[in-house]
């Protein structure tokens, strides 16, 4: 009797070190991770948090959780931090960070990779239809809202205003929908937003408050990309918004996927493949993504990730060479 509880518990004993043993491998065979996006409601954000769900339900061993946050220059900085792994930035902040220039001041984000070129945001400058405001100069005085310090919209327009010498009465921090709310309760007299074409939270904005729209003129370009070469000119097709029937030229930033050096090869490149197989899916969450495309990888200004190299290599995708990290 007391032979047969031993080999039972003998056989019991070695069975749940064998669970215990498959369970702990299989923890550690799953790599997690964090992506920084945007304030809730950026395309950033919507486009971020779709890309996480499908790549956790279609690429195995990941486990990716989306992170709202201020924008790019957070993101970056806690790549750097360790807190994150992943992060959305746009080319302009992402290319200063990388080489430590601009808003990095001396700081070198070079552990922050290339992965993806993603979409080409514009910036929205935007007021009611009855007020005053008719050219970026008339908002001299007025009050005023962006995205937060540490966005793109936050840290562009600061830089924007300071180029075109316009000093506003007050500068608020705001969320796309806090700014929406701002401008629609008459707290803000104009407000500007970075994001794609279009952009949705705008189109809302619209089917309760008449707009206009400020356009940006020839020489205002010339003396802006004198300053900042990294970012760039686009229009919005006519017809996107209520009364803008004509092409609207607009200040355009594109945006990339960024990962941390620390992330293996292997998880980048099964990353970088399941973005490309799954692209129809990305655009049915989001339009933007419809220029996840190989031809804009040279939109990208900071060295791709080798496990993102590895496959741009292995579809023949053409690298320019300030991708290739060195």
């Amino acid at each position: 009797m007391m032979k047969r509880i031993f080999v039972l518990t003998t056989v019991y004993a070695l069975a749940l070190l064998t669970f215990t043993f498959v369970t702990t491998a299989g923890a550690h065979s799953s790599t997690r991770m964090a992506l920084g996006t945007s304030s809730i409601g950026g395309t950033y954000y919507i486009l971020g948090t779709g890309w996480a769900n499908l790549m956790n339900k279609n690429v195995d061993g990941v486990e990716i959780s989306s992170e709202a946050t201020p924008g790019p220059i957070t993101n970056m900085q806690s790549m750097k931090n360790g807190d994150m792994e992943l992060g959305l930035v746009t080319t302009w902040l992402g290319g200063e960070g990388y080489r430590g220039i601009g808003w990095a001041n001396g700081t070198k984000y070079e552990n922050c990779l290339g992965v993806v070129p993603l979409y080409c945001s514009v910036l929205y400058i935007f007021a009611p239809k009855d007020s005053s405001i008719n050219t970026i100069y008339d908002l001299q005085g007025k009050r005023i809202a962006c995205g937060a310090p540490g966005s793109t919209s936050g840290d562009a327009v600061k830089a924007l205003l300071s180029v075109l010498n316009i000093q506003p009465q007050s500068v608020a921090g705001l969320s796309s929908n806090g700014m929406c709310d701002a401008l629609k309760d008459g707290t803000i007299d104009a407000a500007f937003g970075i994001t794609g074409i279009p952009a949705a939270w705008l189109l809302d904005l619209e089917t309760t408050k008449e707009l206009k729209f400020i356009s940006l003129t020839n020489e205002d370009f010339v003396k802006i990309f004198e300053k900042y070469p990294f970012w760039g000119r686009a229009e919005v097709p006519a017809n996107t918004y209520k009364n803008q029937n004509y092409n609207w030229p607009v200040l355009s930033f594109w945006n990339m996927l960024v990962a941390d050096k620390s992330v293996s090869e292997n998880v980048i490149y099964s990353l970088t493949k399941a973005t490309y197989d799954l692209h129809e899916d990305l655009v049915s969450i989001d339009p933007n993504a419809k220029s996840i495309l190989f031809e804009n990888i040279d939109k990208m200004t900071m060295p791709l990730h080798p496990g993102a190299l590895k496959y741009y290599r292995e579809k023949g995708v053409k690298v320019p060479e300030w991708l290739i990290l060195k």
